[in-house]
């Protein structure tokens, strides 16, 4: 099985206005160039043939998923459990009220939680379960369209790194970026085959 983790298209900046209280994140749409963006994912997508396209339920992530779901015959679900991780109050203040912490983080060298919101292990914890189901499925391509954190947290999750080494699996993911985690179902064993592709956006 090959799972393809596939980064949203561009989105608007965020800020206060795009904040989801409901969701406690923010929910910035697709900018225009976003929107070209996924309409060129989707040509490439076209030949891949996947069986089933899972989406974060954060606007961006569906509207990306939604352009791949045009020119595919598969299922689109939609899965809260690959949100971006929850940068707690650093979303709305910034990191300027934590230099300390800021200056652990910028390390890299321990998993740090966000204030108030999430560090790695929480989002592998909460991925991880519906990952486990999709492996069960007699499935040969999935695609997980989600976001640059939470591509990183899964890389390392499925390959048992420490996730603070997330940080070096792109600086972010491109927008539109393809990962490609393949799944040896018999041994049960996860390879990293493809990283952070995007050649596609330049066609």
């Amino acid at each position: 099985m090959d799972i393809y983790l596939i980064r949203h298209a561009e989105r608007f900046s965020a800020s206060a206005e795009y904040y989801n209280h409901e969701k406690q994140a923010m929910d910035e749409p697709l900018t225009q160039n976003g929107l070209l963006q996924a309409k060129k994912l989707a040509q490439r997508c076209k030949t891949i043939g996947f069986d089933l396209i899972v989406s974060s339920d954060l606007k961006r992530a569906i509207q990306t998923a939604e352009a791949i779901h045009s020119v595919s015959s598969c299922e689109l679900k939609i899965d809260p459990a690959f949100r971006e991780i929850d940068m707690g109050d650093i979303l709305l203040e910034s990191w300027q009220k934590y230099p300390e912490l800021h200056t652990e983080w910028k390390r890299h060298e321990t998993d740090i939680r966000y204030p108030n919101g999430e560090n790695g292990t929480d989002v592998w914890n909460r991925c991880k379960q519906p990952l486990e189901q999709i492996t069960q499925m007699a499935l040969d391509k999935v695609a997980i369209v989600c976001h640059g954190g939470t591509i990183r947290t899964i890389v390392c999750g499925l390959l048992d790194l420490p996730q603070q080494k997330r940080f070096f699996f792109g600086c972010p993911p491109e927008y539109c970026s393809i990962t490609i985690i393949r799944y040896n179902k018999q041994e049960g064993r996860y390879c990293l085959h493809v990283l952070n592709d995007f050649s596609h956006l330049s066609d």
